[in-house]
């Protein structure tokens, strides 16, 4: 593949030419924007219009709802699975050989009729795309250099949600029984489209370094091997994705019973509850992700993360009290701190294996370990959090954001860890065991 060989020859001389290396980032920055722009389309449909459209234009059943809505963190158990074919492969063909395979079931659905049909097809693209999203991420560390990371992550996230949001806004009333139902069975093709020609775009990214390719033959016991030793000997990284675990847990908790009791209590309508608790946050979102990237470039991702457990509590404070209260304003101020935080969490959920992974190399099995524990929290709280909540009511909601201060609290450990562990390496003068986010910190 061009882009592989062009991948090589920027490694061997990029890496030492800062002139060489400054273009490049400049090239790969232009084409993975267009590459994020264009795939927001694609996962506008099959992320968030998908069960809109499912439940508006096909009537379906509660378990295909439960379908849609869980294939993509059930593709995340199989992150270990794609970080093994993206060592095996190379992460950047992994990469444009799933964005292309998730594309290409979608131009059948201009023949689907029924829910069965669209259930499947947006599951299998779905799984795919996972796969996809876990090799981009652990590209970012090749892509670009350490000290842009965090803007390049922001600008890259705010693309795609510059995208998506209209996508899903357009789909979602196009299928309005009243506008056009049967618009979905040209939208996924035109959806589709738009994925593979940003495919084109990603094929150009020329990679500063090359990660080391697996050897042939690793069985499945070495690389279980391989993430029993970050778990046990990275505590930096297990402490930190202990954090992340227990803040996304609060989110999947609570959002949809809070949608639920928006609803029964405050009385909001449909569009009420789109706009307030979609469209509103998703919008800050987009915006956030920029001054985001500056704030981890300069603070660094265990603080964000602290910063982001203290905001998940406040905002889903203010959807108690709204509800409790009967306030439907604080619904609005919660939704608002509700998209910095998730304006956060986008950008630390690409890099938090990126950030930890010693090497390049290591960088996959980082990301492994990273989404089979989202797959975890994604599939399972929203049921814990039902389960709790016809034990106690709305103080579910207040639960939750009791657990998001608790992942403050042990991203506040994770800190304390961090410091000590570059600290003692400093002083050692043990500088090649580092990790490159400790490097730019002695810096």
């Amino acid at each position: 593949m061009p882009a592989e060989s062009s991948a090589e020859s920027v490694a061997e001389e990029g890496c030492s030419s800062p002139t060489v290396a400054a273009s490049v980032v400049r090239h790969n920055l232009i084409r993975e924007s267009v590459f994020s722009a264009f795939t927001g389309v694609f996962m506008g449909m099959i992320l968030f219009a998908a069960p809109v459209i499912a439940y508006s234009a096909l009537n379906a059943s509660a378990l295909e709802l439960t379908i849609i809505v869980s294939a993509f963190p059930c593709g995340a158990f199989l992150g270990p699975l794609w970080a093994s074919l993206g060592r095996r492969w190379g992460m950047q063909r992994l990469v444009l050989n799933m964005a292309m395979a998730a594309n290409l079931p979608l131009f059948l659905m201009f023949w689907v009729q029924d829910s069965l049909g669209f259930t499947l097809l947006v599951t299998l693209s779905q799984l795919l795309h996972s796969a996809m999203r876990m090799g981009q991420s652990s590209l970012y560390r090749a892509s670009y250099p350490r000290e842009y990371l965090g803007r390049v992550i922001g600008l890259l996230t705010f693309c795609t949600f510059a995208t998506m949001i209209p996508t899903t806004l357009l789909a979602g009333w196009l299928v309005l029984p009243e506008n056009w139902p049967d618009s979905y069975r040209w939208l996924y093709p035109l959806s589709a489209l738009a994925g593979l020609f940003g495919c084109l775009f990603y094929r150009q990214i020329r990679l500063l370094e090359t990660p080391v390719m697996e050897p042939p033959g690793k069985t499945w016991e070495e690389r279980l091997q391989d993430i029993g030793r970050v778990l046990v000997q990275d505590r930096v990284y297990l402490l930190f994705q202990t954090a992340f675990f227990l803040a996304g847990s609060a989110f999947f908790l609570s959002m949809h019973i809070v949608l639920k009791l928006s609803k029964d209590r405050l009385h909001f309508s449909s569009a009420e509850l789109a706009l307030w608790l979609s469209v509103l946050p998703q919008a800050v979102l987009a915006v956030s992700t920029l001054v985001w990237g500056r704030f981890l470039n300069r603070l660094g991702i265990v603080q964000a993360r602290l910063v982001i457990g203290v905001m998940m509590a406040a905002y889903l404070s203010c959807y108690f009290l709204g509800i409790a209260l009967g306030v439907p304003t604080l619904i609005y101020l919660g939704s608002i701190l509700r998209g910095f935080a998730e304006g956060g969490g986008q950008v630390t959920w690409s890099l938090a294996s990126v950030h930890f992974a010693p090497r390049a190399e290591d960088v996959p099995v980082y990301n492994g370990i990273h989404f089979v524990l989202n797959g975890i929290r994604g599939l399972l709280m929203p049921a814990v959090g039902t389960a709790l909540y016809m034990l106690s009511g709305e103080w579910l909601i207040l639960f939750a954001a009791a657990v998001a201060a608790v992942s403050s609290l042990v991203a506040g450990v994770c800190l304390r860890y961090d410091h000590e562990a570059l600290a003692s390496k400093t002083e050692s003068g043990d500088s090649s065991t580092l990790s490159d986010s400790q490097h730019l910190h002695a810096a």
